[in-house]
């Protein structure tokens, strides 16, 4: 038997004796012209939905039951007492399920629980004649108005919940996985899932609330699911259905212009020199209007191509999909052809995506997550057996399933520095929510919370956490470590010189001594060593070293550039300094090394390629007589790390360098090169290959090259007899090491060790393989120039090198303590490092999280803090290293 169908031509509806419902009042309207609800002509007689059936004990029911022509028997099976009913107009039989679900939301039944019978009966139409219509009556009873939990929304939500605790179980063992992967001695399976379940369970139900609201919101009267979506690009009215097709066409595309016209204009705001709230609030609005914009291009362009149209109308899931491939394919080819500094236009932006350290897992999670939550309703609202079996508060048990991990994972999933850790390092779900559980839990505001492996032991007192300074002998655990301090000894830092000593270095300098300072970026240690072709990317800075002072173990004082630059040239510890709270560090009140020189009448010079140090409010500009800037890009603030500036600053200092009178007087010039810092610019002169390590030696290579320039230069000049040229890095670079790419966070070997050369003119070359910190750069800078260091609340930290560099008779340089000191900021936690001789030790907020051998373990792969004697001695000696820090407490902001 065939029917055809043609919802474009209205036919008659069936002129049989219509059969009244069982029970419950009917009640009809008139139903206006554009009411019908397959989209055909009025029909006569049509209902009207019921307006406020009584309340009943049976369980929600909706019965459509098609008209009785006499041929068939008993339409359904016995029905329960009904209370209200709607009589609907003939109507296609492939029109009912929808009638029928409108008929029982108009009732008050939830549409998810309606029985809907809608089998054909009857003779068959006649040929042509299209489908056949019949009389349908809907009859509905409404939900129970006493229980809350039987109401749409309630159903919705909790069902929406449901879906997401589901996937949230599998989203944590995942995120379980990624942190013991990056683990080098992870803690047992089962306990780092619970602990890190605990951590995730909020997420989970949050977008799970907020995905069911949403999905209420957008579609009250049924939850949304694919068939839903995919009936609704299908119209039945042609006029409808081309505005459909001109809607789904005109949207993804617009959505991809206003995405690249917002980025553009991000990128223009982000350069002004307003404040960042002005700024931030310039990229709001001009973010908002172009969204309007895109908006009302997509409405008007929608009643344009309405009007205009005279081909036939294609099916609006073809154009849906056909539209959204095509904006899919300008973003990926947008990715695909633009680099990683997104440099290069408006779509070479979109490279910044492929960037290796670009972390989108946690969001690709939680937008399955709440994917899974929008469409879950739909899915479970069908298991009407299972529904039968259960009662509806199941759903809303379910739903909030996952926060049961939550209390054990505050007081015992997370309980030792290995696991909390674990959690932090390499879990990118479970890290967004455990500084903030830490925090919310730390009651007494000292910073360490004693839930969630905060380590707090007395959570009342502030003076008491794994953070304080623990005093000898005093009978009170203050740093919760389980044992009182025990005194300790260090060794003097700052040893008295002998005189004869001085003096001879002294005589062995030059008189009228000039420094030039080029300190480069992002600099490994091991760039001496690395070659392509059998050729050093950096013959420049290894001629350089071959004639100088090179210091082979030498560390930087942070291992990123706002908590290291800063610090190094101020002489002070990062947690010293008055730094502020952000990410570029700013320096109000410190004395930096050329505000020293400046008062004693060195002639100052600074030459600089990059905002954050010519700009007045970092405090960098501080003491200068002359700030070279034009190296920096048109676009300082934005361009930034994806300008190439080597060039451009070596020409700077040439420049200054071969102004005259110069000769004359001595002078200390700084130059700091970026170009080796993220993004990475690969240069056709230095093509070592496309991978990141490749691309970095080429920055590297380019740099050494322009770098070698200003060397050659001093060399040819007439003060090269009397200029120091001193060359370091504010720290390294991670590629890979404990599943670490580009640096910052962490303290590992390779982000910072750094070269340190110290080239004197006249003096003997030689290498000095005791353990140095930058922190005696300043030190040594003001023993050259043979100012006094200042003392006070300026006194510095480090100690002066130059017996290293200038080495008398005999010396033989002795091992000192190295401590590196990243203090907390917005995107990063607070580590600290401390070694002396060949053991490491590494903190967190003075908590001990790893103990290393670097002589015999110099990947830093095996933590002794488990060897519980050994342990303790060492870390007896870092608290009190920590208790000589002039600390300059630093609130959030």
């Amino acid at each position: 038997m065939t029917e055809q169908h043609d919802s474009e031509r209205p036919l008659p509806p069936s002129t049989g004796p219509e059969v009244p419902p069982s029970t419950g009042p009917e009640v009809s309207k008139p139903t206006k012209p554009d009411e019908s609800p397959s989209g055909s002509p009025p029909v006569a007689d049509a209902p009207t939905r019921d307006s406020g059936p009584a309340h009943v004990d049976e369980k929600p029911t909706a019965v459509v039951r098609p008209k009785d022509d006499g041929n068939a028997g008993d339409a359904s099976e016995e029905q329960p007492p009904l209370e209200s009913s709607v009589k609907l107009p003939a109507l296609s039989t492939e029109s009912v399920p929808a009638a029928a679900a409108q008929a029982a939301d108009a009732a008050g039944a939830p549409p998810s629980v309606a029985r809907l019978y809608t089998e054909s009966r009857g003779a068959a139409p006649s040929e042509g004649s299209g489908p056949r219509r019949e009389a349908i009556t809907v009859v509905a009873t409404p939900a129970d108005p006493g229980s809350w939990l039987d109401t749409r929304w309630a159903h919705r939500l909790a069902a929406s919940m449901v879906g997401s605790a589901a996937l949230g179980l599998v989203a944590a063992l995942v995120d379980t996985s990624w942190a013991r992967r990056a683990a080098t001695e992870p803690p047992p399976w089962l306990v780092t899932w619970l602990g890190d379940l605990g951590l995730v369970a909020p997420l989970v139900c949050g977008v799970g609330l907020f995905a069911g609201a949403l999905s209420l919101f957008l579609h009250p009267i049924e939850p949304p699911s694919l068939g839903r979506v995919k009936a609704a690009l299908e119209p039945q009215d042609p006029r409808r259905r081309l505005q459909l097709c001109a809607m789904v066409a005109l949207a993804p595309v617009s959505f991809v212009a206003c995405l690249l016209a917002s980025a553009r204009a991000a990128l223009e705001i982000l350069a002004w020199d307003g404040s960042p709230a002005a700024s931030g609030l310039a990229l709001g609005l001009t973010t908002a209007g172009i969204g309007i914009l895109g908006l009302l291009a997509v409405f008007g362009g929608q009643r344009l191509l309405v009007a205009n149209w005279r081909l036939p109308t294609p099916r609006p899931v073809y154009v849906a999909l056909s539209s959204s491939l095509l904006a899919l394919l300008v973003l990926l080819a947008a990715v695909a052809t633009g680099t990683t500094s997104g440099a290069g236009g408006t779509l070479a932006m979109f490279g910044v995506f492929k960037r290796p350290e670009l972390d989108l897992r946690a969001s690709a999670v939680l937008l399955l997550l709440a994917a899974s939550a929008y469409v879950a309703p739909a899915f479970l609202m069908r298991l009407s057996a299972l529904r039968r079996r259960w009662p509806p508060w199941w759903l809303v048990v379910a739903g909030w399933a996952p926060l049961l991990a939550l209390p054990y994972s505050a007081v015992r999933g997370l309980q030792g520095s290995d696991r909390a850790l674990t959690i932090e390092r390499g879990a990118p779900l479970g890290k967004l929510t455990l500084s903030k559980l830490q925090r919310m839990t730390d009651f007494d505001k000292d910073g360490f919370s004693r839930w969630f492996g905060g380590g707090d032991c007395e959570d009342s007192n502030p003076r008491i956490n794994p953070g304080a300074d623990d005093l000898p002998a005093n009978g009170i655990d203050e740093d919760c470590s389980g044992r009182d301090a025990e005194p300790v000894q260090l060794k003097a830092q700052d040893a008295d010189v002998p005189a004869d000593a001085r003096q001879w270095v002294r005589q062995k300098l030059p008189p009228k001594l000039n420094v030039v300072v080029l300190s480069v970026d992002t600099l490994r240690r091991d760039i001496r060593e690395r070659k392509h072709d059998g050729r050093p990317i950096t013959p420049n800075i290894n001629a350089l070293a071959d004639r100088s002072t090179f210091f082979t173990h030498a560390y930087s004082i942070a291992s990123y550039t706002g908590k290291s630059v800063g610090p190094t040239i101020i002489g002070k510890y990062t947690s010293e300094t008055n730094r502020g709270w952000s990410h570029f560090n700013l320096f109000p009140k410190d004395l930096f090394v050329q505000e020293l020189l400046r008062q004693a009448g060195i002639y100052t010079i600074s030459c600089q390629g990059y905002w954050y140090f010519f700009q007045k409010y970092s405090g960098f500009d501080r003491g200068f007589d002359v700030i070279d800037s034009s190296a920096a890009p048109a676009l300082a603030r934005v361009e930034g790390d994806r300008s190439v500036s080597s060039d451009k600053l070596s020409d700077a200092v040439i420049s200054q360098l071969s102004k005259p009178g110069l000769e004359e007087k001595p002078f200390y010039l700084w130059a700091h090169y970026t170009d080796p810092h993220v993004e990475y610019v690969k240069h056709d002169e230095f093509d070592f290959g496309n991978d990141s390590r490749a691309l970095y030696d080429s920055e590297v290579a380019f740099t050494d090259k322009h770098l070698g320039r200003v060397i050659d230069f001093i060399g040819q000049s007439r003060f090269q007899d009397r200029t120091v040229i001193i060359v370091w890095s504010d720290h390294g670079e991670a590629f890979g090491e404990h599943g670490m790419i580009r640096h910052g966070f962490e303290l590992w070997e390779p982000l910072v060790r750094v070269p340190w050369i110290v080239y004197v003119p006249g003096v003997e070359p030689h290498r000095v393989d005791a353990r140095r910190s930058l922190v005696d750069v300043v030190p040594t800078i003001l023993d050259l120039f043979g100012v006094p260091a200042p003392i006070g609340k300026d006194a510095l930290s480090g100690q002066s090198v130059l017996l290293d560099v200038v080495p008398p008779p005999k010396h033989e340089p002795e091992e000192r303590v190295v401590f590196i000191d990243m203090s907390a900021g917005p995107y990063n936690t607070d580590r600290q490092a401390f070694i002396e001789g060949d053991v490491k030790l590494i903190a967190n907020s003075g908590q001990p999280i790893g103990l290393y051998d670097l002589k015999n373990d110099p990947g830093e792969e095996k933590n002794l803090l488990k060897n519980k004697e050994f342990a303790e001695k060492f870390v007896g000696r870092f608290k009190a290293f920590r208790r000589q820090l002039r600390v300059v407490r630093v609130a959030p902001r």
